[in-house]
């Protein structure tokens, strides 16, 4: 820096920090970071500018007035200048050709006593004022706040990111929002009950549509899968819409444990589109741009001689699409994007080839489907979906995996999930295969940020950012900002303890429990194979002692620290590995041993013994783990992975004592 900075700034001075890495204050971490050194003042001395208006833009310089503290007072050592650019402006050649342009910023020197922060449009001169006061934040509530002096050129590799749902919006649209996720489902959107020969109509949460706005985040509402309409009674007051035949209830989804087959609608009949519409202008009357139009979930088909030709899910999209129009009479920039029907991936070429371009289109619970085994890891992929993605269409994916379960479509267990890799590795595919939107499903609300705030945080770092961390430095930084006093230990138990998880969890986990899948193994007497099912990321019986050990490496990193959750998580962990080991010995033997001889006998009962024992061993580390984020009653999610492991145990014990030994 120029030494007429030091004459003209008598209170102002310069440090070298040398010894602080400063992309530790930073989630997720920029494309390009440059720090030239920093400049410590006063927080009074510090001016803030914005050129350009909007609510997006007066949250930007809240966020930063907010850090700094006390307003600008008569001598300014230092102004930090937001400003929208425009496209053919001299600055902003090099944000134009970016991905994402629209959420592209700079922040750069400008001058001696200028920090400046520009985008395009206002979201991305948000995104720049959030990371300089990431930045500023460590010096929050001080008489000095030192400032990089910092060059920054950062956008984001998918263009929306977040959530499928979530507790407390009012608190967790800017959480989220502050680490530049900028997506969620409006949860508190609802179709009004129908009444026949009057206009449908819905509510949508206006105030947090809002909120979001203000934080360039999309809450966006949307139009429940057609064949849930039964609930708001569309078949009573239009029985002429329920579907004909069997083949028109859609079945419970595997997350439903309970409920009615979800009859799906006739949809051929006209007045589905005249709801559709109604429902539509409804919303956008309150505020929305956009709307999210839910076809029916899961397989199914009105077996009327009208809708039978065409096929469910096409007569659906058709419907949206006919209503949607009709509504742009009203609305002209309202848009809509289709969700897909989960679970199958029935009529999607169709469904495809008939959305215009500008009609986005999502999907959810669809691993299963796109999973293609490969060592040391699974792909996922989709030709059709794929394909359309490459080409320019817009898709978004729900199944970023925030929480432990394997598979999206059964969110059974509400048990502890710290695997980064899983999230990187998945959203990194997601960025490969072209797709526009990496959402993870949070199934419950109950202690939500407690239990998937650490992937919800990968989220945010690995879909902005997808090959810019390791997975240790992003651990770092995320306990940096949790206020852990040792943030380079957590980041090593990261390291070793996400591969560990990334094994089991990404298995057939939790079905091989809560679904008795590990338990019908044994009373099939089906031999255990290595690379399938619940042993699908494992080789050879060293692997489970390998996985132990790198458990208890863990462990010795994070023991002591202020968050003991995560100690006891790494027991969880452990113990699920153990059960997983005593499964595979028990199944084992069982299958291959000769019953007759007493040697083999006292052999099996030496194993069921110690499954008997890893089985209480994962109970009690669930519980204490659950016990340290606080006490009953605790969601019904915890208590279905204690079950399932006590009834695959008693149900391997019962067989076998019952029927085998003497």
């Amino acid at each position: 820096m120029p030494s007429a900075l030091a004459t003209t700034c008598e209170t102002a001075y310069r440090t070298h920090m040398e010894s602080r890495d400063w992309t530790r204050f930073l989630l997720p971490l920029p494309k390009r970071f440059d720090l030239v050194g920093s400049l410590a003042c006063a927080p009074g001395t510090i001016a803030i500018s914005c050129s350009g208006a909007g609510v997006v833009l007066d949250q930007a310089v809240a966020h930063l007035r907010e850090v700094i503290g006390a307003p600008a007072g008569t001598r300014t050592v230092l102004t930090i200048e937001l400003a929208l650019v425009e496209a053919d402006a001299a600055d902003s050649d090099e944000l134009m050709g970016l991905p994402n342009a629209d959420q592209a910023y700079r922040i750069h020197m400008a001058a001696p006593d200028r920090l400046r922060v520009y985008g395009l449009q206002s979201a991305g001169v948000l995104y720049g004022a959030l990371t300089l006061g990431q930045l500023l934040r460590p010096s929050q509530g001080q008489h000095v706040i030192e400032v990089p002096l910092i060059d920054v050129l950062d956008w984001p590799d998918l263009e929306q990111r977040g959530l499928w749902n979530f507790p407390d919006p009012d608190e967790w649209i800017p959480w989220m929002a502050g680490m530049k996720l900028n997506y969620g489902k409006m949860a508190d959107t609802r179709n009004l009950p129908v009444v026949r020969d009057e206009p449908g109509s819905a509510v949508i949460d206006v105030e947090l549509q809002e909120v979001g706005r203000r934080h360039a985040f999309a809450y966006i509402p949307y139009i429940v899968h057609l064949n849930f309409l039964h609930d708001i009674g569309l078949f009573s007051a239009y029985p002429e819409l329920a579907g004909v035949g069997d083949g028109a209830l859609a079945g419970r989804y595997f997350a439903h444990n309970q409920g009615d087959q979800h009859r799906a609608p006739c949809a051929s009949q006209p007045v589905l589109v005249d709801l559709l519409t109604d429902w539509l202008i409804s919303i956008a009357d309150q505020g929305a741009d956009e709307i999210s139009c839910w076809l029916s979930e899961r397989p199914c088909q009105c077996q009327c001689e009208r809708c039978t030709p065409t096929g469910q899910f096409l007569l659906e999209t058709r419907a949206f699409l006919a209503a949607w129009r009709r509504a742009q009479a009203r609305h002209p920039d309202l848009s809509i994007r289709i969700f897909s029907s989960t679970t199958t991936p029935q009529q999607d070429d169709r469904v495809l080839a008939e959305l215009p371009p500008e009609v986005r289109f999502e999907r959810a619970c669809a691993t299963a489907m796109d999973r293609v085994r490969r060592q040391p890891r699974d792909r996922f992929s989709n030709p059709l979906i794929d394909e359309a993605a490459a080409t320019g269409r817009w898709v978004a994916s729900y199944d970023v995996p925030i929480g432990a379960f394997g598979n999206v479509d059964t969110p059974e267990f509400k048990v502890p999930q710290y695997s980064a890799q899983r999230i990187r590795d998945f959203v990194s595919q997601l960025s490969q295969r072209s797709y526009a939107g990496a959402y993870g499903m949070l199934a419950w609300g109950t202690m939500g940020r407690q239990v998937c705030g650490y992937a919800i945080c990968a989220l945010a770092e690995f879909s902005w950012n997808v090959g810019g961390r390791s997975i240790s430095d992003f651990a770092t930084a995320w306990a940096t900002l949790e206020n852990i006093s040792n943030p380079q230990a957590v980041g090593t138990w990261a390291e070793l303890l996400g591969e560990v998880e990334f094994d089991i969890y990404d298995a057939d986990f939790p079905i091989c429990y809560s679904w008795g899948r590990a338990a019908q193994l044994v009373e099939n007497r089906q031999p255990p194979r290595f690379g399938e099912g619940m042993f699908r990321h494992l080789t050879e019986v060293a692997d489970f002692g390998r996985h132990i050990e790198r458990c208890e490496q863990a462990a010795t990193h994070v023991e002591g620290l202020e968050r003991p959750e995560l100690l006891l998580a790494t027991d969880v962990i452990s113990s699920y590995v153990k059960l997983s080991r005593a499964i595979w010995h028990v199944s084992h033997l069982f299958a291959h041993a000769d019953l007759r001889q007493l040697e083999t006998q006292q052999q099996l009962a030496e194993e069921l013994q110690r499954l008997d024992v890893a089985g209480i061993g994962n109970v009690e580390a669930i519980r204490s783990w659950r016990t340290s984020l606080g006490a009953e009653p605790w969601h019904h999610r915890v208590h279905d992975a204690i079950a399932a492991t006590q009834d695959t145990v008693r149900r391997i014990d019962g067989h076998i004592r019952d029927n085998y030994l003497h």
